[in-house]
């Protein structure tokens, strides 16, 4: 293994002496490749830098607290509800504003790039035993890794929380002690929900630690004390918010979509090379179990590096077929891009017979694992709203060994689910255009008046007017529609009615559609409208024409074209499968609308007064929860 594994946990309370990596290279001998992989990252963060609207809900909730509020969506009399999933991160940009007096909207990346930068050293200090060559170039790989780097900005928490759950298994593998598992595990589940799984694990390892170490130390457990923070926390939360999840829960996990989650894991597979890894990886494991020592160990000395690699691994199961992905291209892999590297190079330990030919297969997966990724995100200039690019446009000539990752990718850009970071660069740059800073007095004539604002975009709307309520209609932000279903759709179109506008559309007669003549029929029966997909004409002849395309011909016989229209008929999208129930934003009365650029009060709606907010909710409440 790269990581020293002890055969005696270290001390429970730790030192600076006992992180991950210390080994007999000698204290610095990691910095050369910590300098490498820092300035990668520097220059992919540069070039991947941007802010998306979902950072803007946790703003909103800082600036509430900042004006003495508190961690609320919506100020009294409205009922608190945790529409962010991300406590520490809120509150330390919080306190960075209270301190420093900047905004999150200023500080979040570069408190982002400070994780990510810590997450660099803990990979550094692991792997200081390892051969220059290798770990300076698996410390290059994950800084150029456009995934690790999208990440390391963005404004959400991900790096914060990959800097933690990459810290815990990193002594996980070490086998640290117990106090560094759960100080790490502590603050990965106070950054994310998903850290609860470093709480069960490291509650797992200190049990194992208990039962087969001799001689047993009750005092093991008061090495857990960073547990209790975490613990505190889900009763905060109970007490204030009354749920025992983040209200965004309810809102994103309608039910389990594996459809969705095992293209979003195929997509991961294929843009980061790990049809590479995997072989070289797997390959080493079964090496290492034909010897019986090695189970042995497993049931042992590396009892926690099994803890580690199965919690990952359920991880990644969980979101691939029971949540469907994410709604952002592979964020919630983002802090195993680190963890891939580090078992890259154990994989290659073994081959310390073939040191060069080491060196040269951990390059080639620094090439297949990035560049594709840098290709595509160069590909989508200037079709960043469309959110899609086809295999051809990032891989040229090999495209048709890409058909099932460009057919997948349609899929997945129809349903709102791994959507990539232009788009999302994109809107919040328009949205910030329209709204670049937090104030009170933006919408015009409302005075001491209440204004209420309904929208489906709540980020940058709901954190730049600070004085007005915002009905968030997708439910991140409302516990009444977080659990009332949308409504089910089908994109119903007869059979005949298709066959005719193919028809009609085939302007050159030749018994096919090309991607001109399916992006002036997607415009004609207005498929974005259908479909809630808005995206331009020509983005509707790529899509359409990855999803059916099976001749590889660029263009589609009418039975490629109802097959393609086939997909469309389901309307799910990823984090928009809610809607308020009906008469309930009637109920709320939104008295604020954007008109012309500029938003106004309407004079025609009388504003709430704080007892038909306390009705209203109650009322709506109270339905949703007797269903």
């Amino acid at each position: 293994m790269t990581v020293s594994l002890a055969t005696e946990p270290q001390n429970e309370i730790d030192s600076p002496a006992n992180l991950p990596g210390r080994d007999a290279v000698g204290a610095m001998g990691w910095l050369l490749p910590f300098a490498i992989g820092a300035v990668a990252l520097l220059v992919s963060w540069s070039l991947t830098w941007f802010l998306c609207d979902d950072a803007f809900i946790a703003f909103r909730y800082v600036g509430n607290f900042v004006d003495g509020h508190g961690l609320v969506w919506n100020p009294e009399p409205f009922a608190p509800v945790e529409g962010y999933s991300c406590f520490l991160w809120v509150v330390l940009l919080a306190g960075v504003q209270l301190v420093t007096g900047l905004e999150p909207n200023v500080t979040s990346n570069w408190l982002a790039l400070a994780f990510a930068l810590t997450t660099l050293l803990f990979v550094a200090r692991a792997l200081g035993a390892t051969p220059m060559r290798l770990a300076g170039l698996a410390l290059f790989g994950i800084g150029t890794s456009v995934t690790f780097a999208t990440w390391a900005s963005s404004g959400l928490e991900t790096a914060m929380f990959g800097c933690f759950a990459v810290g815990w298994s990193l002594r996980a593998l070490a086998r640290g002690g117990l106090t560094g598992l759960a100080f790490f595990a502590a603050l990965g589940a106070l950054t994310r929900p998903d850290g609860q799984l470093l709480v069960f694990a490291t509650l797992a390892i200190a049990l194992h630690r208990a039962l087969m170490i001799r001689p047993r130390r009750p005092r093991a457990l008061l090495a857990l004390w960073p547990l209790l923070l975490p613990l505190a926390h889900v009763i905060w939360r109970r007490a204030f918010y009354g749920e025992w999840v983040p209200n965004t829960y309810f809102a994103k996990v309608v039910a389990a979509w594996p459809e969705s989650g095992a293209r979003y894991l195929f997509g991961f597979v294929i843009e980061h090379g790990m049809w590479l890894w995997l072989p070289v990886v797997l390959g080493a494991l079964l090496m290492t179990a034909f010897r019986v020592a090695a189970w042995r160990q497993l049931a042992v000395e590396r009892f926690d590096a099994g803890v580690m690699v199965g919690t990952w691994t359920f991880f990644v199961g969980y979101y691939a077929f029971v949540v469907g992905g994410d709604h952002f291209a592979w964020r919630p892999f983002a802090h195993l891009i680190p963890l891939v590297f580090v078992a890259f190079v154990a994989a290659l330990r073994q081959w310390s017979r073939w040191p060069r030919l080491a060196v040269a297969v951990l390059a080639l997966f620094v090439v297949f694992g990035n560049a594709f990724g840098w290709a595509y995100d160069g590909a989508l200039v200037g079709r960043e709203k469309d959110g899609f690019v086809r295999a051809r446009d990032v891989v040229g000539p090999l495209a048709p060994c890409f058909a099932a990752w460009d057919r997948d990718r349609a899929w997945l850009r129809l349903h709102y689910v791994g959507l990539p970071r232009g788009l999302h660069a994109r809107t919040c740059e328009d949205l910030l255009a329209l709204l670049p800073a937090r104030r009170r007095g933006q919408v015009e004539e409302l005075g001491d008046r209440r204004g209420v604002y309904r929208t489906v975009a709540a980020g940058v709307v709901g954190w730049a007017l600070a004085d007005v309520a915002i009905i968030d209609a997708v439910g991140l932000n409302d516990r009444v529609v977080a659990r009332q279903p949308a409504p089910a759709s089908e994109l119903a179109i007869p059979a005949a009615a298709l066959r005719s506008a193919f028809t009609a559309f085939d302007a050159d007669g030749d018994g096919r559609l090309n991607a001109r003549e399916i992006g002036a029929l997607a415009t004609r029966v207005e498929l974005g409208r259908l479909t809630g997909v808005l995206v331009s004409p020509a983005a509707w002849g790529d899509l359409l024409l990855a999803l059916s395309d099976g001749d590889g011909d660029d263009a589609l016989m009418v039975q490629e074209f109802e097959a393609a229209v086939a997909e469309l008929r389901d309307t799910r999208h990823m984090a928009h499968e809610r809607a308020p129930p009906p008469g309930y934003i009637e109920a709320l009365r939104p008295n604020v609308e954007l008109r012309n650029g500029r938003f106004v009060v309407r004079e025609d709606v009388e504003p709430l007064t704080d007892a038909e907010v306390r009705t209203v909710e109650a009322r709506f409440w109270e339905q949703v929860r007797a269903r």
